[in-house]
Order: structure tokens, then C-alpha cells, then sequence
């Protein structure tokens, strides 16, 4: 199960419903009581500020100039045929970003499709 679909559920959960028969929990369900709905709600905040770090960590180089060494870098990489995932983590930038840079750089060409590469 995926991260999204256990998000779902708990939603649908802390709203009193139950996530498999779409019935409305009755008010003694244990799922229904105050400190459990609480509870879920806690940590569905937590879980959605924790996806939220993971994605600014993952591009916390967007915005910011580069360097000729990392320009330089960047290059070796392509050119030895890194992943696009790898040098998007390496270089902490989104993978549209690594795209221009090599464009502008003359790696490929704006007709190129850097996403497509594994």
C-alpha cells in the first residue's frame, strides 16, 4: 500500500466513516471516539509536513546560481551517463532545472528529452 492510499483511509476513518464499507461508524466505535479521531488527525498533519520537507529538501538548491564546478560536475555526470534521479538527489534541483542547465551547457538540446532518461 502506497503512503497516498494510507492517507485516504485514515481521512476517511477520522471523518467516522468506515473506509471499506462506506458506513457511518456508529458513535461507540473506538475509531469514533474523541482522543482516536485525535489521534489520526495528529498524524495525518505530521505525515503531510514530513512529505513536505522531503519535497523542499529534494529541491533546496532551486532558485540558487550555479557554480563552474558544478557545472563541471554536472557534466561529468551526464556524460557518464548518471541517472536523472541521480543527479536530481546529487545536485538537490528538479530534473526541468538539470534540463536547462544542460541545454545552456550544449549536453543536449531543448528538443531532448532529459526526463525520459533512467
Amino acid at each position: 500500500m502506497d503512503i497516498e492510499r494510507a492517507k485516504s483511509i485514515l481521512n476517511i476513518l477520522a471523518d467516522g466513516i468506515n473506509p471499506v464499507t462506506g458506513e457511518v461508524l456508529s458513535s461507540e466505535d473506538s475509531c469514533n471516539q474523541v482522543e482516536v479521531v485525535r489521534a489520526l488527525n495528529t498524524i495525518l498533519r505530521t505525515v503531510e509536513i514530513q512529505q513536505i520537507s522531503l519535497a523542499k529538501q529534494k529541491r533546496q538548491n532551486a532558485g540558487k546560481p550555479w557554480t563552474e564546478k558544478e557545472e563541471f560536475e554536472l557534466c561529468k555526470m551526464f556524460d557518464e551517463g548518471r541517472t536523472r534521479k541521480e543527479i536530481c538527489e546529487y545536485f538537490k534541483r528538479t530534473d526541468g532545472a538539470i534540463a536547462a542547465r544542460l541545454v545552456k551547457l550544449g549536453r543536449i538540446s531543448e528538443r531532448d528529452e532529459f526526463r525520459v532518461r533512467t
